[in-house]
Protein backbone atom coordinates (compact mmCIF):
# COMPACT_ATOMS: atom_id res chain seq x y z
CA UNK A 1 0.00 0.00 0.00
CA UNK A 2 3.06 2.56 1.02
CA UNK A 3 4.68 1.74 -2.34
CA UNK A 4 1.49 2.23 -4.20
CA UNK A 5 0.66 5.51 -2.55
CA UNK A 6 4.42 6.83 -3.46
CA UNK A 7 3.42 6.18 -6.94
CA UNK A 8 0.44 8.04 -6.90
CA UNK A 9 2.15 11.13 -4.70
CA UNK A 10 4.43 11.00 -7.50
CA UNK A 11 2.19 10.95 -10.39
CA UNK A 12 0.17 14.23 -9.18
CA UNK A 13 3.54 15.76 -8.22
CA UNK A 14 4.70 15.64 -12.57
CA UNK A 15 0.85 16.27 -13.47
CA UNK A 16 1.16 19.44 -11.40
CA UNK A 17 4.70 20.42 -12.63
CA UNK A 18 3.89 19.93 -16.25
CA UNK A 19 0.65 22.36 -16.08
CA UNK A 20 3.37 25.15 -14.84
CA UNK A 21 5.20 26.67 -17.80
CA UNK A 22 8.75 26.65 -17.48
CA UNK A 23 11.80 29.32 -18.76
CA UNK A 24 15.18 28.09 -19.86
CA UNK A 25 18.20 30.63 -18.46
CA UNK A 26 21.52 30.29 -20.48
CA UNK A 27 22.74 28.26 -17.87
CA UNK A 28 20.31 25.64 -17.78
CA UNK A 29 18.41 26.57 -14.68
CA UNK A 30 14.48 25.71 -14.88
CA UNK A 31 12.33 28.80 -13.60
CA UNK A 32 8.62 29.89 -13.49
CA UNK A 33 8.24 33.40 -15.46
CA UNK A 34 6.99 36.13 -13.46
CA UNK A 35 3.89 37.70 -14.23
CA UNK A 36 6.64 40.72 -15.91
CA UNK A 37 8.38 38.24 -18.14
CA UNK A 38 4.77 36.89 -19.32
CA UNK A 39 3.69 40.67 -20.44
CA UNK A 40 7.07 40.74 -21.82
CA UNK A 41 6.40 38.03 -23.83
CA UNK A 42 4.00 39.82 -25.82
CA UNK A 43 4.61 41.83 -28.79
CA UNK A 44 4.77 45.58 -28.37
CA UNK A 45 3.86 47.90 -30.92
CA UNK A 46 6.99 49.33 -32.41
CA UNK A 47 6.68 53.13 -31.80
CA UNK A 48 8.28 53.76 -35.28
CA UNK A 49 4.67 52.56 -37.32
CA UNK A 50 3.09 55.16 -38.91
CA UNK A 51 -0.32 56.09 -37.53
CA UNK A 52 -3.47 55.34 -39.22
CA UNK A 53 -5.10 59.09 -41.09
CA UNK A 54 -8.36 59.47 -40.96
CA UNK A 55 -10.71 59.73 -43.49
CA UNK A 56 -12.09 63.19 -43.51
CA UNK A 57 -16.30 63.83 -43.80
CA UNK A 58 -17.59 64.91 -46.70
CA UNK A 59 -17.91 68.73 -45.67
CA UNK A 60 -20.73 70.90 -48.06
CA UNK A 61 -18.88 74.40 -48.97
CA UNK A 62 -20.89 77.15 -48.44
CA UNK A 63 -21.42 79.53 -51.97
CA UNK A 64 -19.76 82.14 -52.79
CA UNK A 65 -21.56 85.28 -53.16
CA UNK A 66 -19.59 86.29 -56.57
CA UNK A 67 -20.83 82.79 -57.76
CA UNK A 68 -24.26 83.17 -57.00
CA UNK A 69 -24.33 86.63 -58.60
CA UNK A 70 -22.62 85.16 -61.76
CA UNK A 71 -25.07 82.14 -61.70
CA UNK A 72 -27.88 84.10 -61.39
CA UNK A 73 -27.01 86.13 -64.13
CA UNK A 74 -25.85 83.29 -66.71
CA UNK A 75 -29.60 81.70 -65.65
CA UNK A 76 -31.53 84.74 -66.15
CA UNK A 77 -29.46 85.70 -69.56
CA UNK A 78 -30.89 81.94 -70.71
CA UNK A 79 -35.06 82.85 -69.76
CA UNK A 80 -34.87 85.78 -71.50
CA UNK A 81 -36.43 86.80 -74.52
CA UNK A 82 -33.03 88.34 -76.57
CA UNK A 83 -31.62 85.64 -78.75
CA UNK A 84 -27.88 87.02 -78.25
CA UNK A 85 -28.29 87.10 -74.65
CA UNK A 86 -29.16 83.56 -74.85
CA UNK A 87 -26.45 82.34 -76.95
CA UNK A 88 -23.87 83.71 -74.56
CA UNK A 89 -25.80 82.34 -71.79
CA UNK A 90 -25.31 78.90 -73.27
CA UNK A 91 -21.30 79.13 -74.01
CA UNK A 92 -21.18 79.95 -70.17
CA UNK A 93 -22.78 77.21 -69.23
CA UNK A 94 -20.49 75.14 -70.76
CA UNK A 95 -17.73 76.60 -69.48
CA UNK A 96 -17.99 77.02 -66.03
CA UNK A 97 -15.91 75.73 -63.41
CA UNK A 98 -15.83 73.32 -60.29
CA UNK A 99 -16.37 76.55 -57.97
CA UNK A 100 -20.02 77.03 -59.58
CA UNK A 101 -20.84 73.50 -57.29
CA UNK A 102 -22.11 75.01 -54.16
CA UNK A 103 -24.24 77.93 -56.09
CA UNK A 104 -26.05 75.33 -57.79
CA UNK A 105 -26.51 73.28 -54.97
CA UNK A 106 -28.18 76.39 -53.18
CA UNK A 107 -30.04 77.40 -56.49
CA UNK A 108 -31.14 73.67 -56.91
CA UNK A 109 -32.80 73.67 -53.08
CA UNK A 110 -34.54 76.89 -53.93
CA UNK A 111 -36.54 75.37 -56.79
CA UNK A 112 -37.34 72.13 -55.26
CA UNK A 113 -39.28 74.10 -52.65
CA UNK A 114 -41.10 76.23 -55.34
CA UNK A 115 -40.95 74.41 -58.63
CA UNK A 116 -44.69 73.26 -59.70
CA UNK A 117 -43.75 69.53 -60.86
CA UNK A 118 -47.40 68.92 -62.44
CA UNK A 119 -46.66 71.85 -65.05
CA UNK A 120 -43.17 71.33 -65.50
CA UNK A 121 -44.06 67.80 -66.39
CA UNK A 122 -46.53 69.01 -68.83
CA UNK A 123 -44.01 71.78 -70.48
CA UNK A 124 -41.10 69.17 -70.80
CA UNK A 125 -43.24 67.00 -72.70
CA UNK A 126 -44.83 69.58 -75.11
CA UNK A 127 -41.32 70.44 -75.97
CA UNK A 128 -39.95 67.33 -76.00
CA UNK A 129 -42.72 66.24 -78.39
CA UNK A 130 -42.18 69.26 -80.39
CA UNK A 131 -38.32 69.01 -80.24
CA UNK A 132 -38.16 65.57 -81.71
CA UNK A 133 -40.37 66.60 -84.76
CA UNK A 134 -38.19 69.11 -85.61
CA UNK A 135 -34.96 66.88 -85.28
CA UNK A 136 -37.02 64.66 -87.55
CA UNK A 137 -37.50 67.25 -90.04
CA UNK A 138 -34.22 68.49 -90.05
CA UNK A 139 -33.23 64.72 -90.59
CA UNK A 140 -35.17 64.79 -94.05
CA UNK A 141 -34.62 67.88 -95.34
CA UNK A 142 -30.60 66.82 -94.58
CA UNK A 143 -31.26 63.57 -96.18
CA UNK A 144 -32.64 65.05 -99.49
CA UNK A 145 -29.97 67.46 -99.90
CA UNK A 146 -27.41 64.61 -99.36
CA UNK A 147 -28.95 62.49 -102.22
CA UNK A 148 -29.04 65.07 -104.86
CA UNK A 149 -29.15 63.61 -108.24
CA UNK A 150 -29.46 59.97 -107.39
CA UNK A 151 -32.94 60.80 -105.45
CA UNK A 152 -34.64 58.32 -107.31
CA UNK A 153 -31.77 55.29 -106.71
CA UNK A 154 -32.04 56.62 -103.12
CA UNK A 155 -36.00 56.13 -103.14
CA UNK A 156 -35.81 52.60 -104.40
CA UNK A 157 -32.51 51.81 -102.24
CA UNK A 158 -34.72 53.32 -98.86
CA UNK A 159 -38.13 51.28 -100.27
CA UNK A 160 -36.19 48.10 -100.09
CA UNK A 161 -34.66 48.66 -96.82
CA UNK A 162 -38.20 49.84 -95.21
CA UNK A 163 -39.95 46.61 -97.29
CA UNK A 164 -36.59 44.59 -95.44
CA UNK A 165 -37.22 46.11 -92.21
CA UNK A 166 -41.08 45.30 -92.31
CA UNK A 167 -40.35 41.93 -92.79
CA UNK A 168 -37.90 42.10 -89.62
CA UNK A 169 -40.80 43.96 -87.43
CA UNK A 170 -43.33 41.15 -88.72
CA UNK A 171 -41.31 38.66 -87.00
CA UNK A 172 -39.99 40.19 -84.54
CA UNK A 173 -42.35 40.89 -81.09
CA UNK A 174 -43.64 44.03 -81.48
CA UNK A 175 -42.38 46.79 -78.71
CA UNK A 176 -44.60 48.43 -76.16
CA UNK A 177 -45.83 52.19 -76.09
CA UNK A 178 -43.53 52.55 -73.29
CA UNK A 179 -40.94 51.20 -75.11
CA UNK A 180 -41.35 53.58 -77.85
CA UNK A 181 -41.33 56.41 -75.75
CA UNK A 182 -38.08 55.27 -74.25
CA UNK A 183 -36.44 55.10 -77.20
CA UNK A 184 -37.83 58.78 -77.97
CA UNK A 185 -36.73 60.35 -74.88
CA UNK A 186 -33.27 59.31 -75.63
CA UNK A 187 -33.09 61.22 -78.64
CA UNK A 188 -32.24 65.25 -78.78
CA UNK A 189 -31.18 67.83 -76.13
CA UNK A 190 -33.74 68.80 -73.43
CA UNK A 191 -32.41 72.43 -72.68
CA UNK A 192 -32.69 73.09 -76.23
CA UNK A 193 -35.70 71.70 -76.63
CA UNK A 194 -37.28 73.77 -73.94
CA UNK A 195 -35.76 77.09 -75.10
CA UNK A 196 -37.03 76.06 -78.37
CA UNK A 197 -40.84 76.73 -76.93
CA UNK A 198 -39.85 79.81 -74.93
CA UNK A 199 -42.86 81.12 -72.64
CA UNK A 200 -40.66 83.84 -70.53
CA UNK A 201 -43.62 85.32 -68.45
CA UNK A 202 -43.82 81.85 -67.30
CA UNK A 203 -42.46 81.00 -63.57
CA UNK A 204 -42.66 77.40 -64.01
CA UNK A 205 -40.94 77.00 -67.47
CA UNK A 206 -38.38 79.71 -66.33
CA UNK A 207 -37.29 77.22 -63.48
CA UNK A 208 -37.65 74.09 -65.76
CA UNK A 209 -34.67 76.03 -67.76
CA UNK A 210 -33.19 76.85 -64.72
CA UNK A 211 -32.93 73.16 -63.28
CA UNK A 212 -32.22 71.45 -66.86
CA UNK A 213 -28.88 74.03 -67.19
CA UNK A 214 -27.80 73.55 -63.92
CA UNK A 215 -27.74 70.02 -64.72
CA UNK A 216 -25.72 70.76 -67.39
CA UNK A 217 -23.50 72.86 -65.25
CA UNK A 218 -22.34 70.17 -62.83
CA UNK A 219 -21.41 67.86 -65.88
CA UNK A 220 -19.39 70.75 -67.05
CA UNK A 221 -17.83 70.77 -63.76
CA UNK A 222 -16.97 67.03 -63.84
CA UNK A 223 -15.75 66.45 -60.41
CA UNK A 224 -16.95 63.94 -57.69
CA UNK A 225 -18.62 67.03 -55.65
CA UNK A 226 -20.54 67.94 -59.18
CA UNK A 227 -21.66 64.45 -59.41
CA UNK A 228 -22.98 64.01 -55.86
CA UNK A 229 -25.44 66.74 -56.19
CA UNK A 230 -26.76 65.37 -59.34
CA UNK A 231 -27.86 62.19 -57.77
CA UNK A 232 -29.03 64.28 -55.64
CA UNK A 233 -31.24 66.06 -57.97
CA UNK A 234 -32.48 62.60 -58.73
CA UNK A 235 -33.25 62.58 -54.60
CA UNK A 236 -35.40 65.40 -55.16
CA UNK A 237 -37.07 65.47 -58.49
CA UNK A 238 -36.97 61.74 -59.28
CA UNK A 239 -38.79 60.83 -63.10
CA UNK A 240 -39.10 64.52 -64.19
CA UNK A 241 -35.21 64.37 -64.50
CA UNK A 242 -34.34 60.53 -64.52
CA UNK A 243 -33.37 60.16 -68.40
CA UNK A 244 -32.11 63.56 -68.38
CA UNK A 245 -29.33 62.85 -65.49
CA UNK A 246 -29.10 59.40 -66.76
CA UNK A 247 -27.25 61.23 -70.21
CA UNK A 248 -25.04 63.67 -67.76
CA UNK A 249 -23.89 60.72 -66.21
CA UNK A 250 -23.09 58.71 -69.21
CA UNK A 251 -21.06 62.35 -70.40
CA UNK A 252 -19.11 62.46 -67.34
CA UNK A 253 -18.28 58.52 -67.30
CA UNK A 254 -15.59 57.25 -65.08
CA UNK A 255 -15.97 60.80 -63.04
CA UNK A 256 -19.39 59.89 -62.26
CA UNK A 257 -18.01 56.62 -60.68
CA UNK A 258 -17.10 57.94 -56.86
CA UNK A 259 -20.34 59.61 -56.65
CA UNK A 260 -21.95 56.73 -57.61
CA UNK A 261 -20.60 54.23 -55.64
CA UNK A 262 -21.21 56.57 -52.35
CA UNK A 263 -25.21 56.60 -53.97
CA UNK A 264 -25.44 53.24 -53.34
CA UNK A 265 -25.69 53.69 -49.46
CA UNK A 266 -27.78 57.08 -50.53
CA UNK A 267 -30.89 57.41 -47.73
CA UNK A 268 -33.15 57.61 -50.82
CA UNK A 269 -33.98 53.72 -52.43
CA UNK A 270 -34.85 55.28 -55.64
CA UNK A 271 -30.66 56.62 -55.43
CA UNK A 272 -29.29 53.26 -54.63
CA UNK A 273 -31.22 51.80 -57.35
CA UNK A 274 -30.37 54.62 -59.83
CA UNK A 275 -26.55 54.11 -58.88
CA UNK A 276 -26.37 50.59 -59.08
CA UNK A 277 -27.91 50.38 -62.58
CA UNK A 278 -25.33 53.63 -63.44
CA UNK A 279 -22.20 51.84 -62.08
CA UNK A 280 -23.56 48.81 -64.20
CA UNK A 281 -23.81 50.46 -67.04
CA UNK A 282 -20.21 52.20 -67.34
CA UNK A 283 -18.87 49.06 -66.38
CA UNK A 284 -17.58 49.99 -63.14
CA UNK A 285 -20.07 47.77 -60.64
CA UNK A 286 -17.06 45.75 -58.76
CA UNK A 287 -14.31 46.96 -56.64
CA UNK A 288 -11.71 45.55 -59.71
CA UNK A 289 -13.47 47.44 -62.59
CA UNK A 290 -13.99 50.20 -60.55
CA UNK A 291 -10.31 51.23 -59.99
CA UNK A 292 -9.41 50.81 -63.89
CA UNK A 293 -9.64 54.50 -64.33
CA UNK A 294 -6.32 56.28 -65.70
CA UNK A 295 -7.14 59.90 -63.71
CA UNK A 296 -5.61 59.50 -60.22
CA UNK A 297 -7.51 62.39 -58.50
CA UNK A 298 -11.13 60.20 -59.91
CA UNK A 299 -8.95 56.98 -58.02
CA UNK A 300 -7.89 58.27 -55.05
CA UNK A 301 -11.88 59.59 -54.88
CA UNK A 302 -13.04 56.15 -55.49
CA UNK A 303 -10.86 54.77 -53.31
CA UNK A 304 -12.16 57.14 -50.44
CA UNK A 305 -15.63 56.14 -51.99
CA UNK A 306 -15.54 52.28 -50.86
CA UNK A 307 -13.80 54.08 -47.20
CA UNK A 308 -16.92 55.90 -46.50
CA UNK A 309 -18.94 52.90 -47.59
CA UNK A 310 -17.22 50.80 -45.72
CA UNK A 311 -17.47 47.88 -48.59
CA UNK A 312 -15.39 44.83 -47.26
CA UNK A 313 -15.11 43.50 -50.95
CA UNK A 314 -13.41 46.21 -52.05
CA UNK A 315 -10.47 45.81 -48.88
CA UNK A 316 -8.00 43.62 -51.15
CA UNK A 317 -7.79 46.11 -53.82
CA UNK A 318 -7.81 48.93 -51.84
CA UNK A 319 -4.64 47.42 -49.89
CA UNK A 320 -3.54 46.60 -53.54
CA UNK A 321 -2.66 51.00 -53.89
CA UNK A 322 -1.42 51.03 -50.14
CA UNK A 323 1.80 51.09 -50.84
CA UNK A 324 1.66 52.73 -54.43
CA UNK A 325 4.14 54.92 -55.18
CA UNK A 326 1.53 58.28 -55.80
CA UNK A 327 1.20 59.71 -52.54
CA UNK A 328 -1.94 60.66 -53.21
CA UNK A 329 -3.13 57.13 -53.73
CA UNK A 330 -1.23 55.66 -51.26
CA UNK A 331 -3.04 58.00 -48.70
CA UNK A 332 -6.24 57.40 -49.67
CA UNK A 333 -5.84 53.70 -49.75
CA UNK A 334 -4.74 54.14 -46.22
CA UNK A 335 -7.49 56.44 -45.34
CA UNK A 336 -9.99 54.03 -46.63
CA UNK A 337 -8.69 51.07 -44.85
CA UNK A 338 -8.65 52.57 -41.45
CA UNK A 339 -12.25 53.70 -42.47
CA UNK A 340 -13.65 50.39 -43.10
CA UNK A 341 -11.92 48.92 -40.06
CA UNK A 342 -12.62 46.06 -37.98
CA UNK A 343 -14.51 44.39 -41.02
CA UNK A 344 -11.70 44.21 -43.12
CA UNK A 345 -9.76 42.31 -40.51
CA UNK A 346 -9.66 38.82 -42.23
CA UNK A 347 -8.22 40.46 -45.57
CA UNK A 348 -5.58 42.66 -43.60
CA UNK A 349 -4.56 38.87 -41.78
CA UNK A 350 -3.65 37.69 -45.23
CA UNK A 351 -2.10 40.55 -46.99
CA UNK A 352 0.04 39.56 -43.71
CA UNK A 353 0.69 36.45 -44.24
CA UNK A 354 1.78 37.35 -47.52
CA UNK A 355 3.76 39.96 -46.99
CA UNK A 356 5.63 38.23 -44.05
CA UNK A 357 4.71 34.39 -44.63
CA UNK A 358 3.93 34.16 -41.09
CA UNK A 359 0.58 34.51 -39.97
CA UNK A 360 -0.20 38.00 -37.77
CA UNK A 361 -0.41 36.71 -33.91
CA UNK A 362 -3.75 37.05 -32.42
CA UNK A 363 -3.57 39.40 -29.99
CA UNK A 364 -2.92 41.63 -32.94
CA UNK A 365 -6.31 44.22 -33.90
CA UNK A 366 -7.28 44.93 -37.09
CA UNK A 367 -5.78 48.38 -36.67
CA UNK A 368 -1.94 47.11 -35.63
CA UNK A 369 -2.12 44.77 -38.73
CA UNK A 370 -2.75 47.75 -40.95
CA UNK A 371 0.05 49.54 -39.21
CA UNK A 372 2.52 47.38 -39.07
CA UNK A 373 1.45 46.45 -43.17
CA UNK A 374 1.81 49.99 -43.93
CA UNK A 375 5.29 50.32 -41.61
CA UNK A 376 6.29 47.22 -43.64
CA UNK A 377 5.40 48.75 -46.94
CA UNK A 378 7.34 51.97 -46.28
CA UNK A 379 10.54 50.59 -45.05
CA UNK A 380 10.57 48.32 -48.03
CA UNK A 381 9.72 51.08 -50.28
CA UNK A 382 12.16 53.92 -48.83
CA UNK A 383 15.35 51.60 -48.31
CA UNK A 384 17.21 53.88 -50.34
CA UNK A 385 15.73 56.76 -48.97
CA UNK A 386 16.68 55.72 -45.51
CA UNK A 387 20.11 55.14 -46.45
CA UNK A 388 20.28 58.64 -47.69
CA UNK A 389 19.05 59.79 -45.09
CA UNK A 390 22.01 57.94 -42.50
CA UNK A 391 24.25 59.21 -44.98
CA UNK A 392 23.55 62.37 -45.11
CA UNK A 393 22.90 62.83 -41.29
CA UNK A 394 26.32 61.25 -40.38
CA UNK A 395 28.01 64.14 -42.44
CA UNK A 396 25.75 66.42 -41.22
CA UNK A 397 27.78 65.52 -38.30
CA UNK A 398 30.77 65.56 -39.61
CA UNK A 399 30.02 69.48 -40.14
CA UNK A 400 30.59 68.56 -43.54
CA UNK A 401 27.41 70.91 -45.13
CA UNK A 402 27.71 70.09 -48.81
CA UNK A 403 27.78 66.05 -48.38
CA UNK A 404 24.70 66.51 -45.99
CA UNK A 405 22.58 68.72 -48.10
CA UNK A 406 23.43 66.70 -50.92
CA UNK A 407 22.09 63.60 -49.49
CA UNK A 408 18.93 65.07 -48.03
CA UNK A 409 18.04 66.63 -51.60
CA UNK A 410 18.45 63.16 -53.21
CA UNK A 411 16.29 61.61 -49.59
CA UNK A 412 13.62 64.72 -50.90
CA UNK A 413 13.85 64.08 -54.37
CA UNK A 414 12.28 60.57 -53.81
CA UNK A 415 10.09 61.27 -50.76
CA UNK A 416 9.14 64.95 -50.46
CA UNK A 417 6.92 64.24 -47.56
CA UNK A 418 9.47 62.38 -45.39
CA UNK A 419 8.55 61.57 -42.24
CA UNK A 420 12.02 62.84 -40.85
CA UNK A 421 12.51 65.72 -43.05
CA UNK A 422 12.88 68.50 -40.01
CA UNK A 423 15.90 66.89 -38.71
CA UNK A 424 17.44 67.69 -42.21
CA UNK A 425 16.60 71.75 -41.53
CA UNK A 426 19.69 72.64 -39.69
CA UNK A 427 22.12 71.33 -41.79
CA UNK A 428 20.39 73.42 -44.73
CA UNK A 429 20.98 76.48 -42.27
CA UNK A 430 24.39 75.94 -41.45
CA UNK A 431 25.01 75.02 -45.18
CA UNK A 432 23.77 78.76 -46.20
CA UNK A 433 25.90 80.74 -43.52
CA UNK A 434 28.86 79.10 -45.56
CA UNK A 435 27.07 80.62 -48.88
CA UNK A 436 26.44 84.04 -47.81
CA UNK A 437 29.20 86.11 -48.74
CA UNK A 438 30.34 84.24 -52.07
CA UNK A 439 26.69 83.57 -53.34
CA UNK A 440 23.83 85.31 -51.27
CA UNK A 441 21.32 84.72 -53.94
CA UNK A 442 22.34 80.57 -53.32
CA UNK A 443 22.06 80.86 -49.68
CA UNK A 444 18.83 82.45 -50.13
CA UNK A 445 17.36 79.35 -51.99
CA UNK A 446 18.89 77.00 -49.37
CA UNK A 447 17.10 79.22 -46.59
CA UNK A 448 14.23 78.97 -47.89
CA UNK A 449 14.14 75.17 -47.77
CA UNK A 450 15.83 74.94 -44.43
CA UNK A 451 12.50 76.93 -43.35
CA UNK A 452 10.26 74.95 -45.64
CA UNK A 453 11.09 71.75 -44.68
CA UNK A 454 10.54 73.05 -40.55
CA UNK A 455 8.25 75.97 -40.50
CA UNK A 456 7.28 75.93 -37.05
CA UNK A 457 10.48 74.99 -35.39
CA UNK A 458 12.11 76.28 -32.84
CA UNK A 459 14.76 78.48 -35.26
CA UNK A 460 12.30 79.12 -38.32
CA UNK A 461 11.94 83.11 -36.81
CA UNK A 462 15.53 82.93 -37.53
CA UNK A 463 15.47 81.29 -40.56
CA UNK A 464 13.05 83.93 -41.52
CA UNK A 465 14.98 86.81 -39.99
CA UNK A 466 18.20 86.00 -42.16
CA UNK A 467 16.13 85.39 -45.18
CA UNK A 468 14.91 88.81 -45.05
CA UNK A 469 18.12 90.18 -44.14
CA UNK A 470 19.81 88.55 -47.14
CA UNK A 471 17.04 89.88 -49.11
CA UNK A 472 17.58 93.67 -47.98
CA UNK A 473 21.36 93.00 -48.94
CA UNK A 474 20.44 91.67 -52.38
CA UNK A 475 18.37 94.55 -53.03
CA UNK A 476 21.23 96.86 -52.00
CA UNK A 477 23.53 95.63 -54.01
CA UNK A 478 21.74 96.01 -56.74
CA UNK A 479 21.07 99.88 -56.50
CA UNK A 480 17.40 99.70 -55.05
CA UNK A 481 17.71 99.70 -51.54
CA UNK A 482 14.59 99.23 -49.43
CA UNK A 483 15.03 99.10 -45.68
CA UNK A 484 11.24 97.01 -45.04
CA UNK A 485 13.34 93.35 -45.76
CA UNK A 486 15.95 94.98 -42.92
CA UNK A 487 13.18 96.27 -40.35
CA UNK A 488 11.56 92.52 -40.92
CA UNK A 489 14.54 90.80 -39.95
CA UNK A 490 14.95 92.48 -36.91
CA UNK A 491 11.28 92.52 -35.57
CA UNK A 492 12.16 88.58 -36.41
CA UNK A 493 15.01 88.50 -34.57
CA UNK A 494 16.03 91.56 -32.22
CA UNK A 495 19.54 89.82 -32.04
CA UNK A 496 20.07 89.57 -35.81
CA UNK A 497 23.45 92.28 -35.48
CA UNK A 498 24.02 92.61 -38.97
CA UNK A 499 20.69 93.57 -40.11
CA UNK A 500 20.74 96.54 -37.39
CA UNK A 501 24.31 97.34 -39.15
CA UNK A 502 22.74 97.50 -42.96
CA UNK A 503 19.61 99.52 -41.61
CA UNK A 504 22.04 102.27 -40.16
CA UNK A 505 24.19 102.27 -43.03
CA UNK A 506 21.43 102.68 -45.36
CA UNK A 507 19.85 105.62 -43.29
CA UNK A 508 23.39 107.20 -43.10
CA UNK A 509 23.60 106.42 -46.67
CA UNK A 510 20.24 108.03 -47.10
CA UNK A 511 20.70 111.35 -45.22
CA UNK A 512 24.18 112.29 -46.90
CA UNK A 513 23.03 112.54 -50.41
CA UNK A 514 19.80 114.66 -48.45
CA UNK A 515 22.66 117.06 -47.72
CA UNK A 516 24.75 117.04 -50.80
CA UNK A 517 21.30 117.63 -52.70
CA UNK A 518 20.55 120.53 -50.31
CA UNK A 519 24.27 122.10 -50.97
CA UNK A 520 23.57 121.55 -55.25
CA UNK A 521 19.77 123.25 -54.32
CA UNK A 522 21.31 126.45 -53.02
CA UNK A 523 24.21 127.02 -55.10
CA UNK A 524 21.98 126.85 -58.07
CA UNK A 525 19.24 129.09 -56.15
CA UNK A 526 22.40 131.58 -55.84
CA UNK A 527 22.88 131.21 -59.70
CA UNK A 528 19.66 131.57 -60.69
CA UNK A 529 19.19 134.89 -58.48
CA UNK A 530 22.48 136.30 -59.99
CA UNK A 531 21.26 135.15 -63.67
CA UNK A 532 18.16 137.37 -62.51
CA UNK A 533 19.86 140.59 -61.37
CA UNK A 534 22.09 140.36 -64.39
CA UNK A 535 18.71 139.83 -66.82
CA UNK A 536 17.36 142.76 -64.78
CA UNK A 537 20.41 145.77 -65.39
CA UNK A 538 20.80 144.20 -69.49
CA UNK A 539 17.09 145.08 -69.27
CA UNK A 540 17.64 148.69 -67.85
CA UNK A 541 20.01 149.23 -69.95
CA UNK A 542 18.80 148.74 -73.56
CA UNK A 543 16.46 151.67 -73.44
CA UNK A 544 18.89 154.29 -72.44
CA UNK A 545 20.97 152.94 -75.24
CA UNK A 546 18.23 153.33 -77.10
CA UNK A 547 17.12 157.13 -76.21
CA UNK A 548 20.76 157.72 -76.89
CA UNK A 549 20.47 157.20 -80.50
CA UNK A 550 17.54 158.71 -81.24
CA UNK A 551 18.66 161.88 -79.69
CA UNK A 552 19.30 164.49 -82.99
CA UNK A 553 16.42 163.37 -84.63
CA UNK A 554 13.97 163.94 -82.62
CA UNK A 555 15.83 167.58 -82.11
CA UNK A 556 16.67 167.89 -78.28
CA UNK A 557 20.40 168.35 -78.84
CA UNK A 558 22.28 171.16 -80.61
CA UNK A 559 22.84 170.13 -84.25
CA UNK A 560 26.27 169.07 -85.15
CA UNK A 561 28.44 171.67 -87.92
CA UNK A 562 27.34 171.62 -91.45
CA UNK A 563 28.68 169.69 -94.08
CA UNK A 564 31.70 171.88 -96.38
CA UNK A 565 28.88 171.99 -99.27
CA UNK A 566 25.61 173.07 -97.95
CA UNK A 567 24.82 176.82 -98.60
CA UNK A 568 24.98 178.81 -95.67
CA UNK A 569 21.51 180.20 -93.95
CA UNK A 570 21.46 184.26 -95.06
CA UNK A 571 23.87 183.68 -97.50
CA UNK A 572 23.23 185.31 -100.70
Amino acid sequence: MNHVSKLASSFVLVSALALVPLHVHAAGELTQPSASSSAAAAPAAPASLPELPKLQPIVLQEPDAAALQELDRVLERLTTGDARAKETARTAVAEVTPTVVPAVRARVQELRAGLDRKEAQGLLDDARKAGRKSLRDKEKVEKAEKTGKEKDKAGKDEKAAKDDKASKDAKAPKKSKADKDKDAEDEGDWLEFVLASPKPKNDTWRDLVRLLAMERMLTAAGTTPAARELLQMYSYFGELLRVDLQRQIGKLRDRAVPALIEGRQHDAKIVQRFASKQLDLLGRAIPGEAVGVTDPQVLADILRAYGRTRDVDAVRVILSFSNSDRIQLREAARESIAAIGEPGIWQLRDAYLNQTGNKAPREFTWDRIARELFGMYDRARLAEVYKLMDEGAAHAAASRWVEATSAFDKVLARSPVFERRKEMAPAYVAHAKTLEEKDPAAALEVLRKALRLDPKGEGARKVEAEIAYLEGVTLIARGTPDKFPLTKAIELDPSNERAKQALASLEQERIAPQKSSLHRYVAAGGVGIFALIAMIFLARRKPDAGRDAEGPRAGGNPPGPPAPDAPVAGAE
